[in-house]
């Protein structure tokens, strides 16, 4: 158990600067988090003592109560260490955030007992079982791509119930891990599946998706935080698509120390790919802020906001996807042996860019028919 006083929260600023302090330990071991599959122990003591995963976590429960826009700065700059483990990262600080939606008593399961507590998540519905009963609902199925899944002490499930998307929050000894990740990329993130056997959930560990879409879930009447009254759904990927941004930029760094007597050629792609990312950081960055900014102001995130973040999110995937092989060609037969971080990233930037969510051509349609629909501009 965790101390229970009173801690100092993080400034947006201090909460950056930490998790570019600890990119270095993340990419010294970045192979070794690869070759393992699962994030390294010492990667998880570095980020609990740094704080940076209570970045969304309720000032009440000592964390730093920060927004969506702190959050996806503290993730670029985890990942230009490295994809896996700041893609880890990523989810756990948000999953507190997810937690800090449902009520006080599930709050306090979790945070009561442990403020560190690290949740999983897997919340799209895999069409397994759930039925109502006495005082809650029962679960039967596997849910896949538990990101982190391993070192987690809790799992945010979701599925549809009575035609309703509800999510579950189960304790480890609700679940068992099936080990079946391997994969071409982000291979250390150990995003391995969840099972549950005709597992009890109580309704206070239960909420929908629905009244988190209307910025009513029970936990945003808890704390006034802007945060607590953001959609989850169509919003979160600006976090997720961090990950893929800085592994970018982090190649960028990597190509511009790799340089020796450059070609035009060679210049030119560093060139391109610096602007390239530049601009996608900026991108994402001015969704973000003006999401947060809109919650501020207590208006309600509605289609449009929705339709304009999921394509900065998909389109700033893509761009990290054209710099990640552009600089992976141009690096020759050095980039290509496993003990090289540029090819780690080039596969890390394209794992993380095929996430359903950050699917270009479904969001780049959504967008379209939000616009055709709204007759406006995001």
């Amino acid at each position: 158990m965790t101390n229970q006083s009173q801690e100092a929260s993080l400034s947006r600023a201090d909460a950056v600067r930490r998790a570019e302090a600890l990119a270095p330990a993340l990419r010294a071991r970045g192979e070794a988090c690869e070759r393992q599959r699962r994030v390294p122990d010492e990667t998880i003591a570095d980020l609990l003592a740094s704080k940076v995963l209570r970045l969304c976590q309720p000032v009440r429960f000592g964390g730093s109560g920060l927004g969506w826009d702190a959050l996806c700065e503290a993730s670029i700059a985890l990942a230009r260490g490295d994809g896996s483990q700041a893609w880890v990262a990523n989810v756990y600080m948000e999953h507190k955030c997810l937690l800090a939606l449902f009520g006080d008593e599930a709050q306090r399961d979790v945070w009561d007992a442990d403020r560190d507590a690290l949740i999983a998540a897997t919340i799209i519905p895999a069409g397994n079982s759930v039925r109502r009963a006495a005082g809650g609902y029962v679960l039967d199925g596997r849910w896949g791509f538990a990101s982190g899944v391993d070192h987690a002490a809790w799992v945010i499930l979701g599925e549809m119930a009575d035609d309703e998307h509800l999510f579950f929050l189960l304790p480890t000894t609700d679940y068992t891990v099936i080990d079946d990740w391997h994969t071409l990329g982000l291979a250390g993130t150990g995003s391995r599946t969840v099972a549950v056997h005709e597992t009890f959930v109580p309704e206070h560990r239960v909420i929908s998706n629905r009244s988190v879409a209307a910025g009513q879930a029970p936990g945003a009447a808890l704390d006034d935080n802007p945060l607590y009254r953001m959609p989850f759904l169509g919003f979160a990927q600006l976090a997720l698509t961090s990950v893929p941004l800085g592994v970018a930029l982090g190649m960028v760094d990597d190509f511009a120390k790799q340089l020796r007597n450059p070609s035009d050629s060679m210049l030119t792609r560093m060139a391109e790919s610096a602007a390239e990312m530049r601009s996608a950081e900026l991108l994402l960055m001015d969704t973000v802020r003006s999401n947060m900014a809109a919650l501020a102001e207590k208006r309600a995130l509605g289609e449009v906001d929705a339709g304009r973040s999921l394509r900065d999110s998909a389109y700033v995937a893509t761009l990290a996807k054209r710099t990640a092989a552009r600089l992976f060609e141009a690096s020759g037969g050095r980039g290509i042996y496993l003990t090289q971080p540029l090819q780690r990233a080039f596969r890390d930037v394209h794992a993380a860019a095929v996430h359903g969510s950050l699917n270009w051509d479904r969001n780049m349609i959504r967008y379209g028919r939000t616009m055709a629909a709204t007759q406006g501009d995001a």
